[in-house]
């Protein structure tokens, strides 16, 4: 059964083509996958179906292309928006789904008041029609409803404490990442039959991401979204529809799957071409060769209809967008040596927000930080950046190190600077030929360049803060969320970019699949663990899915859990591996010192070289020392 079918429907912004006769389907159960990059009009495709937006009659066509909606299906919509009021309190917030029932309910209190009075017929049957109204929209179980949805995603979900209190807390006073949880239980208390979610995972934290798959997966109900999100992607869509150069692809089929099929069809339609343009060619050739000659002018006519068919029906070749940035990002190459130590550190504000954390940072490290919103991650790197002081514990720099820092959803720009303007202001010794060729590799192409930055989505200007980025060399990149409002080809690029980068890396990410192509080592902060373990995403969740299970099965819930740091004690193979290295630097070094010592020695080069190779043995040998000094105390 279909729910929304869209047949013929074209939308122009002013002069700006975004649809062109787009037609689909979605059916009852559907959980499709709209993607497709920034810009292309994904939120206005769901603005269309909510009627905020019209279609746009096309000149020339008898009518506007058709949009249908099933009569009597609900149709909830979630995007950064969704709140009512941020006035209304966490209680009057999710009250307001159920406001049909308390209209019901305010009518049979009327009617109450009526029938004890008046006992008439005409009012005992609309008294019972509305009682059966009244059950029908949940009247009698809403309010327990509520209460079990705030601890059910409060104390389950996002891992706070439950507090009836909390229902009293006005959503003024909450965090963004908050205010979409809110969000999300009015739409699971109203129980929709359509949802359109737009970008459901932004703001949210890992733990709920994947609580939210796995609830939407038995969701009674259609869902359609918009996602950048691959893993969300993979574990969610049945079906995906691709919205690219105005028109939109549908597969019918899961997001990995999708994957396969898409380029298989690009190579196939390419093939067919291929395969076209050569028959064209050939028979071309025969008509020019055989059609001056009278014997064979009837064959050449043939040759000509069949021409004219393949030419009728001839396989045009997709375009392929060019949305790829050409991204470099340059940096100093300190492969293996250590740039930072950080032991016991406490980080917060007027309270500790951690427990002790302890980690070191070596070159060409990728460190992903993970946990729950509002844990701290944040507050650690502008810790490590001296952004902020530390409540207690040490940082220790082994040497001089060039820092580069992107703010989470720190956008922020002058007014009437465009993208051109802004990266003149940082770079002035850079022509604007310059500028323009690394602009274009970021995709700000012709009178892109002069777009006021403002105006700007949140992609464009984070493909902007990226841009400048890319010009300076740092030895150590700290990233707060860098995939923020990125869509899908764009992720691909940064990871790729990142990958071969030569400097070391601190990342806060919720994106699964980002820190799993990208993590080296994984720093997972709780209110009761801090865990350090190397390798990626799925390595860290194995840990902590097992940590977890454990204290389930001692059932330990009131007792405030031991400060877990995950540092393995080094084997004696591995020590003494070590010891030989160290033999091996003491000998090394005493050669440089003699070399040195030589009254004949005069080539400055070679000095030069020596004394580098002294510097990076020296850094080394204490690295060792302080391994083997920490090792002791385990």
């Amino acid at each position: 059964m279909a729910l929304i079918n869209f047949s013929n429907v074209t939308k122009y912004y002013v002069n700006d083509l975004i649809l062109d006769h787009v037609s689909f389907q979605i059916n009852k159960n559907d959980r499709v996958a709209l993607i497709g990059n920034n810009g292309v009009g994904k939120t206005t495709l769901f603005k269309l179906i909510l009627k905020i937006e019209e279609p746009t009659l096309v000149q020339k066509e008898d009518k506007v292309g058709d949009i249908s909606i099933l009569n009597g299906i609900s149709i909830g919509y979630l995007n950064q928006n969704a709140i009512e009021n941020i006035e209304n309190t966490v209680f009057e917030e999710l009250l307001s789904v159920f406001k049909k029932t308390i209209d019901i309910e305010k009518d049979l209190e009327k009617i109450s008041e009526k029938i004890n009075v008046c006992h008439d017929e005409d009012t005992l049957n609309k008294y019972d029609k509305l009682l059966k109204e009244y059950q029908e929209n949940r009247g009698y179980t809403y309010l327990n409803e509520i209460d079990e949805m705030i601890i059910l995603l409060l104390t389950f979900v996002f891992c706070i404490d439950f507090d009836k209190e909390i229902k009293d807390k006005q959503i003024k006073f909450l965090s963004g990442g908050e205010r979409m949880k809110v969000a999300f239980m009015k739409i699971l208390l109203f129980k929709y039959d359509l949802l359109l979610l737009d970008e459901p995972t932004n703001h949210l934290d890992i733990s709920t991401i994947e609580w939210l798959e796995n609830f939407l997966k038995t969701y009674n109900g259609t869902i359609f979204f918009i996602s950048h999100d691959r893993y969300f992607l993979e574990s969610l869509a049945t079906r995906v529809f691709e919205l690219e150069n105005h028109n939109i692809e549908i597969y019918n089929m899961d997001f990995n799957h999708y994957l396969i099929d898409k380029e298989t069809r690009y190579n196939s339609i390419i093939k067919q071409a291929k395969k076209e343009e050569k028959e064209i060619e050939k028979l071309k050739r025969f008509i020019e060769f055989y059609k001056p000659k009278p014997r064979f002018v009837s064959r050449a006519k043939d040759r000509e209809h069949k021409l004219a068919r393949i030419e009728a029906s001839r396989t045009i070749p997709p375009v392929k967008e060019d949305k790829k940035i050409k991204m470099k990002i340059s940096g100093g190459n300190l492969k293996n040596k250590q740039l930072l130590e950080i032991e016991n550190l406490v980080v917060g504000y007027d309270f500790p927000l951690t427990k002790e954390i302890s980690f070191s940072v070596y070159g060409q490290d990728r460190i992903a930080i993970l946990g729950d919103n509002g844990i701290g991650k944040t507050t650690l790197i502008k810790t490590i950046l001296n952004l902020i002081p530390k409540i207690s514990g040490s940082i220790k720099e082994y040497r001089s190190i060039h820092y580069g820092y992107i703010k989470q959803n720190d956008y922020v720009f002058e007014n009437n600077q465009s993208a051109l303007s802004y990266l003149r202001d940082r770079y002035p010794i850079k022509t604007e030929r310059e500028l323009r060729t690394i602009l274009g590799r970021f995709q700000f192409k012709g009178e892109d360049v002069y777009k006021d930055v403002t105006k700007m989505s949140n992609g464009e200007k984070m493909r902007l803060i990226l841009c400048s980025f890319s010009l300076s060399g740092y030895e150590l990149l700290v990233l707060d969320e860098p995939t923020n409002h990125l869509d899908l080809i764009t992720k691909e690029c940064l990871i790729e970019s990142l990958k071969n980068y030569e400097g070391a890396i601190i990342f806060v990410s919720h994106d699964r699949y980002f820190i799993n192509e990208l993590a080296t080592h994984c720093l997972y902060l709780s209110k009761n663990h801090v865990i350090f373990e190397s390798g990626d995403y799925n390595r860290i969740y194995n840990v902590i899915s097992k940590l977890n299970e454990e204290l389930k099965l001692l059932n330990i819930k009131d007792v405030e859990t031991k400060d877990i740091v995950r540092k393995e004690k080094l084997s004696n193979n591995k020590i003494n591996e070590l010891k030989e290295e160290m033999s091996i630097i003491e000998a090394r070094i005493e050669e440089i010192d003699s070399s040195l010592e030589n009254d004949d020695f005069v080539n400055y080069k070679v000095i030069e070289e020596l004394t580098d190779e002294k510097d990076e043995l020296e850094y080394r040998y204490l690295e060792i020392v302080d391994i083997l000094e920490r090792d002791k105390k385990l």
